[in-house]
């Protein structure tokens, strides 16, 4: 066995998210951080927030959907 195969077992055994997964967990993470902004208060630091958050959000799915 070379180190290679022991290395690729180790690797699958840790809980490492890979970039696709982390994208995912970003986004969802966004969104739930957008509807509970939505549900306060509006003002202009929480608009620009969620401006902020939409744009990423596009780029986000942009990036999914080029790693397809």
């Amino acid at each position: 066995m070379g180190w290679g195969n022991f290395l690729d077992k180790i690797i699958d055994k840790l809980p490492i998210q890979g970039r696709v997964e982390r994208w995912k967990n970003e986004i969802e993470n966004l969104q739930k951080e957008r509807k509970e902004l939505i549900k306060s208060d509006c003002n202009d630091k929480t608009i620009r927030r969620i401006i902020t958050i939409d744009k990423r959000i596009v780029y986000l799915v942009q990036l999914l959907r080029n790693k397809t």
